[in-house]
């Protein structure tokens, strides 16, 4: 062995330990750099590869798809699935008509008018997805309506000022609870220029604080909004109509029914939900300013269901039931939600335990209650509850021709022809987004048979909205509706139907109707 061996050479870096690491360290970072270059940016939240217009929000089981639809179908939930997909194939058809016209024929111009709100459901929910369905359906009647659509019969059509612009019918979703608004009106208020711009929003959902703040929201962006079922007069704002009656008008109308009755079966109690809801509230104060004398101090509150953060146990009667059997009250003014009156009615039908042996009457003012408390039908029945509701519509009445406005029949001949079932129409909401739609053509069209124009800015129309009177009144189907400046958006000559559950022998009476 030699006196001084030469040390073994150190191998080159990279053959070594350090070598490995480095090689791990930088096959990581081309790794995470790839997926870094592949991953979708926030613009690319869509909800499919094709609905640009539309993204996820929210997380895990709350997580739902918000935004705007307008030509390519989107399946918001399975029951929406057929009328989501007969809307945006109508829009694609107007487009064709602009873009593709037959040989021969001159390019259609468009428009576009959004429905905006809940395009899901939950059990907490305002909207049921019955509701909502109802609701796109009549919005559909009307929009074919206003195309003559190739479904329709010429009796259906008729009444439909002019025939152009037609029509694109852009569903634009808020979320369940309306959680959503802010995005769904920024995206809606992108499409208000160019050559088919929107010129108005209608549906809203319903009268919760939400609703307030996209009204206020698409105000400062000039566009009109014309809320189908929105009730409460605490609810206003500057471009914001309503094709529905107020909650001070379903009271008198009510007031106007119950003073029929005897003296002795006058005694009311007010059962109101006390969360914060512009609905339930402004129902509460209108029944202490129209009936006083019915109700007096007798009065007491239950924690409603609906909503995202309910402030107690919801749906407690007990207190209510006590005291309506203490006081011996055959009226029960009801100040709450539809979700919530089955419980009540299930409430009401133990009062013998405690003593109550007379009939008793619910009254509430509403759009839906009635559809809603379907489901203890047989109760009301044997246990002498009868519901009476004020209501925005009455189809079963206007089917028979009881009281049923001009405008009925030809909507009711549209929702024929497009093959949609009589039991759509119970709940109201397909009346009355027809109506909200209708409105917002009826103005469009009375622009371009003025000026010409072929497509309409949202100041124009929002200024015919408001000149929707004397002569240039809407033939909703819910009655002739006329608009000014002065009314804080509600219609003037609205009719407000009062349905009875389940169906007496009486006569409807004298018709209330807004002044």
């Amino acid at each position: 062995m030699p006196a001084n061996p030469v040390p073994d050479e150190l191998p080159p870096w990279w053959k070594g330990w350090r070598g490995v690491a480095a090689l791990i360290l930088v096959l990581a970072l081309v790794a995470g750099g790839a997926v870094w270059l592949l991953r979708p940016d926030d613009a690319d939240n869509s909800c499919a590869d094709d609905t640009l217009g539309l993204e996820w929000a929210g997380s895990g089981a709350q997580r739902e798809c918000v935004g705007v639809m307008d030509e390519t179908a989107y399946v918001f939930a399975p029951r929406l699935k057929e009328i989501t997909e007969r809307i945006a194939k109508e829009n694609q058809r107007v487009r064709d008509q602009w873009e593709k016209p037959a040989e021969g024929r001159t390019p259609v111009p468009y428009v576009k008018v959004a429905v905006l709100g809940p395009m899901t459901d939950s059990d907490t929910s305002a909207l049921p997805i019955e509701e909502i369905r109802s609701s796109l359906e009549g919005a559909y009647a009307a929009q074919c309506r206003a195309n003559a659509c190739p479904a329709l019969s010429e009796a259906a059509a008729t009444g439909i000022q002019g025939r152009t612009p037609q029509i694109q019918l852009v569903l634009a979703s808020e979320g369940r609870n309306q959680t959503y608004w802010r995005q769904a009106v920024d995206r809606l208020a992108g499409l208000t220029g160019g050559p088919h711009p929107l010129v108005a929003v209608t549906g809203m959902g319903v009268s919760i604080p939400e609703t307030q703040s996209a009204a206020d929201a698409l105000g400062k962006d000039g566009i009109p909004a014309i809320g189908a079922v929105l009730t409460a007069t605490n609810l206003n704002s500057e471009r914001l109509f309503k094709v529905s009656p107020s909650n001070p008008d379903y009271a008198k109308a009510l007031r106007a029914r119950l003073d029929r009755l005897p003296a002795e079966q006058r005694r009311g109690y007010l059962v109101f939900d006390s969360r914060d809801d512009n609905f339930v509230r402004t129902m509460r104060k209108a029944y202490d300013d129209v009936f006083p004398d019915y109700i007096d101090k007798r009065r007491v509150s239950f924690v409603g269901a609906t909503g995202r953060d309910p402030e107690g146990i919801p749906k407690l009667f007990f207190n209510a039931v006590n005291n309506i059997c203490l006081t011996k009250a055959q009226l029960v003014f009801y100040a709450g939600r539809g979700r919530d009156l089955p419980d009540l009615v299930r409430a009401l039908s133990t009062r013998g335990q405690c003593g109550h042996d007379k009939p008793v009457t619910v009254v509430t003012g509403s759009t839906g209650a009635v559809q809603q408390a379907a489901e203890v039908k047989g109760l009301l029945k044997d246990s002498a509850i009868t519901i009476l509701e004020a209501s925005a519509s009455s189809s079963e009445q206007w089917i028979k021709g009881i009281q049923a406005p001009s405008g009925f029949k030809p909507f009711y001949q549209s929702f024929h022809d497009l093959k949609f079932p009589d039991t759509e129409l119970g709940d109201g909401y397909a009346i009355m987004h027809h109506d909200a739609v209708l409105t917002a053509v009826w103005a469009t069209r009375i622009v371009t048979g003025q000026t010409g124009k072929e497509a309409p800015g949202v100041q124009d129309v929002y200024n015919q909205i408001t000149n929707l009177h004397d002569a240039s009144p809407v033939p909703a189907a819910s009655g002739e509706l006329s608009f000014d400046d002065a009314s804080d958006g509600w219609p003037h000559n609205k009719p407000v139907p009062i349905i009875q559950a389940p169906p007496g022998p009486e006569s409807p009476g004298p018709l209330y109707r807004t002044p």
